[in-house]
């Protein structure tokens, strides 16, 4: 083993199409994903009761991934990046990861990582979401943002996670704004051509429409673990047809979008690859946005 390319995208970034794409097209360039899953490694790395060694978790790694005659190893498993929301932290589990890698390189591996992350208000609307179905998880958008924003809710936070390790991180947002530069970032970073723009037209629409906003909540109550799977497994597939349901005003959703907007420029700016730095700015010139402003007043 001489190489390591791992994509750990966030939840909610496309990572699971994105996964499917890379994992059907090309699957003898590919770890096997069930094996992997339900390796040693998995069980050891997703244990938060226990801190395993790095030599440990490196070690099991190796194992679960291991072929004969093969130097680079790819992977895409947004697993790895754990839990996004642990007592008010914000993927804390990125660090276990990056344990890993700095393991792998003391062992002459070289490891580059793939992150793709969300401008944080879809994120945290699509996060939410997903989340509806659980068992505990607020039932109301804001009871949720209550326990979901606090100052560890950044990229930033697990960008200090990874310090130290190789890293390019993607933003979600150019799957459909700039797919040509995007396949572009993905095929260089797996160094070879995985993936062509069209490969991206297979992304599921997993947002609720109004229905499931209604009926996974009262599903998601049912105290019989058996039934509740089963029924909330129909239900998702049914309320996913039409478009997502808004669970946010938009006079609401524009304050979020502002207070999250500042540092998400910031982030963007310093981390992302050259075509991408601008995505989260604004795309009108200045003197306009004063013109509307100016001319709504007078009105």
């Amino acid at each position: 083993m001489k190489k390591v390319l791992i994509h750990i995208g966030a939840h909610k970034t496309g990572t699971t199409a994105l996964q499917k794409q890379l994992y059907s097209k090309h699957p003898d360039l590919f770890d096997d994903r069930t094996s992997f899953k339900a390796s040693s490694f998995m069980r050891l790395y997703e244990n938060r009761m226990i801190k395993p060694k790095a030599e440990e978790l490196a070690d099991l790694f190796q194992e679960a991934i291991t072929k004969p005659e093969t130097d680079t190893y790819r992977i895409s498993h947004e697993r790895l990046m754990g839990k996004a929301f642990v007592h008010k932290q914000f993927y804390p589990n990125v660090k276990r990861y990056s344990q890993l890698v700095k393991e792998l390189q003391r062992r002459g591996v070289q490891v580059k990582t793939l992150v793709t992350v969300r401008n944080r208000t879809d994120f945290l609307v699509s996060f939410f979401l997903h989340c509806l179905s659980w068992q505990g998880t607020p039932k109301t958008f804001h009871e949720f943002a209550n326990k979901a924003v606090t100052p560890s809710f950044a990229w930033q936070s697990v960008a200090q996670q990874l310090e130290r390790i190789s890293v390019t991180y993607l933003p979600q947002e150019a799957m459909e704004k700039h797919p040509v530069e995007y396949v572009d970032v993905i095929n260089k970073f797996y160094e070879k051509k995985l993936l062509e723009p069209d490969d991206l037209g297979h992304r599921a629409n997993s947002g609720l429409n109004e229905l499931g906003l209604s009926i996974i909540p009262q599903l998601s109550a049912i105290e019989d673990a058996g039934l509740r799977g089963v029924l909330l497994k129909c239900a998702l597939d049914y309320c996913k047809q039409g478009k997502r349901a808004a669970v946010l005003s938009k006079d609401v959703e524009g304050i979020y979008r502002k207070h999250f907007l500042e540092r998400d420029i910031a982030f963007a700016k310093a981390n992302f690859p050259a075509p991408f730095r601008k995505i989260y700015s604004q795309t009108k010139p200045v003197a306009e946005q004063f013109w509307f402003a100016f001319a709504k007043a007078d009105a």
